[in-house]
């Protein structure tokens, strides 16, 4: 069976009919590519997009992003350029990839599936830089043909092929690709596996990326038995995707508690910690005081506990000292909390944020929108004025959502936390 028969089957994979390509211009993509236009002739009614990201790495950039465009052009297969600016503070390699996905999340659409070229040389790749990491069987069970990542379905129809069958397919179709100078740059881990290390191994061993493939497959049906086994287990703390109630959590051995925060944070699709990060995860959040409010860096993102539930959250702006002037019938809140909605009638005002929601008396006094507030208020006719600190508690909200929740003033007297407590004064008890 040649390359485009075996390539169509592997289509066969996936029920979706349209694909959003990425496309970088080199080899492996540009046969992607070439393979669906292909098959589009043999199947109209699949449809096909293709992005570039341009990352402005490279002085070439411009360039590919041409060529990149010809292409399509030839293809007639829309084409989107992205441009986007890379966060180097973990390293320029986990910064291009984060602004690559982030790019392509913009413009894919619900029904399509982004397809990407990876192969047999880059999944033995993957493999060993998750060894590198000390990763467990998630991460050493590298790259599915199909998977998900933040809400996207992503397909590797090229995984059962090796760059060598690649190139020579390109060159019997006459295709025309682009070469990354960095490619060449063993100062970066995937490069110095790529050029240094795995030539060697395939030189000895023939046959080395098939059987790195054949383990990272056991490794990734172990971790999916693992996963069945502890499913019911892990319903029962996880209810919520965001959150991991604690309750009995003490009662299992290591081994269980590491293998259900394992599973939690790939729920949520975040990067696995490593154990030294889940060891002091454990001894630092889980198991700390109870009156503790603790909290671990993860990346860009925060584990958080409150009482006996752990929180997955972002690293949020601090919103203290921020005032905003309401003065039409909507407003955007910062931070990304979304939108604020005035709705004015004779009678009251009414206030509408994400489900909550707050009626107030009208007032013709400024209306201010804030986020931080210490003192008493009275939140209560028939109770006497306490800490705001103490009805937060007695509500269940967290110390940082707290911070985050639109607090309305008329003039300078707070009068509500939007959906959640409203203020009494003299007139109304």
């Amino acid at each position: 069976m040649d390359l485009f028969s075996t390539f169509e089957q592997s289509l066969k994979q996936t029920n979706a009919q349209h694909y959003l390509i990425a496309l970088s211009g080199g080899l492996d993509s540009t046969v992607l590519l070439a393979l669906l236009a292909k098959h589009r002739q043999i199947q109209p009614h699949f449809h096909l997009r293709a992005i570039h990201i341009h990352h402005g790495l490279s002085p070439n950039a411009d360039n590919w992003a041409e060529h990149c465009q010809s292409l399509c052009n030839r293809y007639a297969i829309p084409f989107i350029l992205e441009k986007v600016k890379i966060d180097r503070k973990n390293g320029i390699e986990a910064g291009a990839r984060e602004a690559r996905y982030q790019a392509i999340l913009r413009h894919i659409q619900p029904h399509e599936t982004l397809v990407t070229a990876h192969h047999l040389n880059d999944q033995t790749e993957t493999f060993f830089l998750a060894l590198k990491r000390g990763s467990g069987l998630q991460g050493l069970g590298a790259m599915q043909p199909q998977s998900e990542l933040w809400g996207m379905k992503i397909f590797r129809p090229l995984l059962s092929f090796t760059r060598e069958q690649l190139a020579r397919y390109a060159q019997s179709e006459n295709l025309t690709w682009v070469e990354d100078e960095s490619n060449q740059d063993s100062r970066y881990d995937r490069n110095f596996l790529r050029n240094e290390i795995l030539p060697t191994l395939r030189e000895r061993w023939a046959s080395f990326d098939r059987t790195v493939q054949r383990t990272a497959q056991h490794c990734f049906e172990q971790q999916q038995l693992i996963h069945a086994l502890l499913q019911d287990t892990f319903l029962e703390h996880c209810q919520i995707p965001t959150e991991f109630q604690l309750h009995h959590f003490s009662q299992y051995s290591s081994a269980k508690q590491r293998a259900l925060l394992r599973m939690w944070f790939s729920h949520n699709q975040w990067a696995i910690p490593t154990k030294r990060q889940l060891e002091q995860l454990l001894n630092d959040v889980v198991f700390a005081k109870k009156d503790a409010n603790p909290q671990f860096h993860l990346g860009k993102q925060i584990v958080r506990r409150y009482q006996s539930c752990l929180y997955l959250t972002s690293d949020f702006a601090d919103l203290t000292n921020v005032c905003l002037e309401m003065r039409d019938t909507s407003i955007l809140l910062p931070d990304n909390l979304g939108e604020l909605a005035l709705k004015r009638t004779l009678q009251q005002f009414i206030f509408s944020w994400q489900q909550h929601t707050s009626t107030l008396p009208p007032t013709d006094l400024p209306i201010q929108i804030r986020f931080g507030y210490s003192g008493k208020i009275q939140h209560h006719p028939k109770r006497p004025r306490e800490e705001i600190k103490k009805i937060w508690q007695e509500l269940g909200v967290p110390p940082w959502q707290r911070g985050r929740i639109p607090l309305i003033f008329y003039g300078n007297q707070l009068q509500s936390a939007v959906g959640f407590f409203k203020v009494f004064d003299d007139a109304e008890k």
